[in-house]
């Protein structure tokens, strides 16, 4: 398939554009500042100019959204990308991450980190449900990868998939999983309009 990465600089997105690579699509890393990227195109692209976006998602079969703040505040990236997805993107499919922690009351997210999405990280919380609800509104084909915990570590192959809620006793999971889970659904199609949250 033909697939565009957004946020294809970020700790997961550098991860998806190898995993997505190594699994014989053809990537599109699209960056604000763009960086070479070994056996990719790389793109200029900014998620607050529907312009950069349309022309970036022209011809692709996927675009997959692996943004993220450098900091705790989001300062509106979330809700901000959201809208100029839903004017950019017309038949192209949406493969987007956000949190486990969206969910205000799911039942299995684990208790210290359901207080820091209320506290410490709240705004960025918000943002990313802001996200969701706008794009979910839209006519798009979405898909919302929500994972627990992101850990920098080998891949496990042991996480579990929930729909909507964090498997049971899950807190963490590898972002080469979550790639993997990601690059695996491109073909599968299993997802669609679904909300799979992933812990180990």
């Amino acid at each position: 398939m033909k697939v565009l990465i957004l946020g294809a600089n970020g700790r997961t997105g550098r991860v998806l554009v190898s995993e997505a690579v190594a699994a014989g699509h053809e990537v599109t890393a699209a960056m604000r500042t763009p960086q070479a990227v070994p056996g990719v195109e790389v793109v200029t692209a900014d998620l607050r100019d529907p312009t950069s976006i349309e022309t970036a998602a022209k011809g692709q079969d996927v675009v997959i959204s692996a943004i993220g703040p450098s900091g705790r505040k989001a300062s509106g990236l979330y809700s901000d990308a959201a809208r100029t997805l839903v004017s950019a993107l017309t038949d192209t499919r949406l493969i987007a991450i956000t949190s486990a922690g969206v969910r205000h009351d799911d039942p299995n997210f684990k208790r210290v980190y359901r207080l820091l999405a209320g506290t410490l990280m709240k705004e960025a919380y918000d943002d990313m449900r802001l996200m969701e609800s706008t794009i979910r509104a839209s006519s798009l084909d979405w898909t919302f990868v929500r994972p627990s915990r992101l850990q920098d570590e080998p891949a496990t192959g042991t996480y579990r998939v929930e729909d909507s809620q964090t498997p049971v006793g899950g807190w963490q999971v590898t972002r080469t999983d979550v790639a993997r889970f990601i690059v695996q659904e491109l073909g599968a199609g299993e997802w669609s309009r679904r909300c799979p949250t992933l812990a180990e």
